[in-house]
């Protein structure tokens, strides 16, 4: 018998049948293993033109709306392309950024307000990945690993500005205690601040370009329960590895149409210098009719020169978690030392408007260039498929020779 006889197929159409079982059996596996891994996949984007100009008390100059005003001027547009999706437990993000000031400097403009290619060329267009990411879930486990957004107290993810900062990051989370979700993460880099704009004027680095996180990364550790119905309690530390320690702990809790909140913090600086302060801050909100109320109070011990604010540590401490921040009366004023602030809101709906007026007060006997009044307007609205919005903002100092400030912000976006 030849060798080739020892395989071959003595039934006709034994082969064609055994072909036709295979088929069918990758076929089902396929449509099984389909059928397991919900596969998602979705693309977005938002364009949007932010525009500001301010006026101050002294000296002298053009107005408001000028491009070149006694103040500044400032805007900048964006464009945004997002993708996402998952496969199973695997997950996907990805979102591209470009700002540009549209060539508006030649006559409306004096400058940008976020990230620039480098310090001398305001005008040219900046672009990076604001987003890439890769998530896992493993039963009640999902690990996100890249380039991502954070909202924790002490650092987070800024968006009142054309653009948003991010952050190169690891972070785990775990939810197989009854509600309580456990959080773990590192923060290796991250785009925040830019130093070249001026404090509090970007939320993005040149270019967007990703450095060392504050000196040498972070490590967080977070709580988030939930024991009882309209109870929240949280609970986060960051080790901000060669700058300080950092807790912050909250409390929310709805009752009757009443929302209670309150926030007790430390910062805890490595450097012997620096003294350890304590934060504390209380609010309430409800509803009367239409119009939503809100009030909050907050105060922070004196400490030195090297105490570290109760701000984002990625910006350069420029909005704060502090419920009594206002539009400029953030992170640079209520979350330093020595602040004692307070803050009243009002909002509700009027037609296709949303209102809402504030005012936020803040003391400091240490540091008395802090010590500011600010009121605030807001109104946004929804123009055929652009969503607006509208600040007004006047900011009073009680320093003697410190300038007071007018401010008018005009937002304009849509999402696709």
């Amino acid at each position: 018998m030849k060798f080739r006889d020892t395989f071959k197929c003595k039934h006709k159409g034994e082969n064609v049948k055994i072909t036709k079982l295979s088929l069918a059996a990758v076929a089902a596996m396929t449509l099984t293993t389909g059928a397991m891994a919900e596969v998602t996949s979705e693309l977005s984007g938002n364009v949007k033109y932010w525009y500001e100009t301010a006026e101050k008390s002294t000296g002298t100059g053009e107005g408001l709306f000028h491009k070149t005003p006694n103040g500044f001027t400032h805007g900048q547009a964006a464009l945004s392309i997002e993708a996402k999706g998952k496969a199973g437990v695997l997950g996907y993000g990805f979102k591209y950024t470009a700002v540009d000031s549209l060539g508006l400097e030649d006559e409306l403009v004096g400058n940008v307000r976020t990230s620039k290619v480098n310090p001398g060329t305001n005008f040219e267009t900046a672009h990076w990945a604001e987003k890439a990411f890769i998530t896992y879930k493993m039963g009640n486990t999902t690990a996100k690993v890249g380039r991502q957004h954070l909202n924790t107290p002490m650092a987070f993810t800024e968006a009142w500005n054309v653009a948003a900062n991010s952050f190169d990051a690891a972070v785990l989370l775990n939810s197989d205690i009854e509600n309580v979700t456990l959080m773990g993460a590192y923060v290796g880099r991250g785009n925040g601040g830019n130093q070249q704009a001026g404090n509090g004027f970007s939320t993005v680095r040149l270019n967007g370009e990703f450095t060392k996180y504050v000196v040498d990364g972070a490590y967080a550790a977070g709580i988030y329960a939930k024991p009882m119905k309209g109870l929240g309690l949280n609970a986060h530390y960051w080790n901000v590895l060669q700058v300080a320690d950092a807790l912050w702990l909250d409390a929310n809790y709805a009752i009757s149409g009443v929302k209670l909140g309150a926030v007790y913090a430390q910062t805890m600086p490595k450097a012997t210098a620096g003294d350890d302060i304590n934060a504390l801050a209380i609010k309430a909100g409800t509803k009367a009719g239409p119009v939503n109320l809100f009030a909050a109070y907050s105060t922070i011990e004196e400490g030195n020169a090297g105490s570290i604010p109760f701000g984002n540590t990625a910006t350069g401490f420029k909005k704060t978690k502090l419920p009594t921040a206002g539009v400029y009366s953030d992170g640079l004023y209520v979350a330093q030392r020595g602040s004692d602030s307070f803050k009243v809101k009002a909002a509700m709906p009027v037609g296709s408007f949303k209102l809402a007026a504030q005012y936020i007060n803040v003391a400091n006997d240490v540091l008395p260039g802090l010590e500011v009044g600010e009121f605030d307007f807001i109104a946004s609205t929804k123009i055929k498929d652009v969503n607006v919005k509208a600040i007004y903002v006047n900011r009073d100092h009680e320093l003697a020779g410190k300038a007071d400030w007018d401010h008018v912000r005009i937002i304009a976006g849509i999402n696709f």
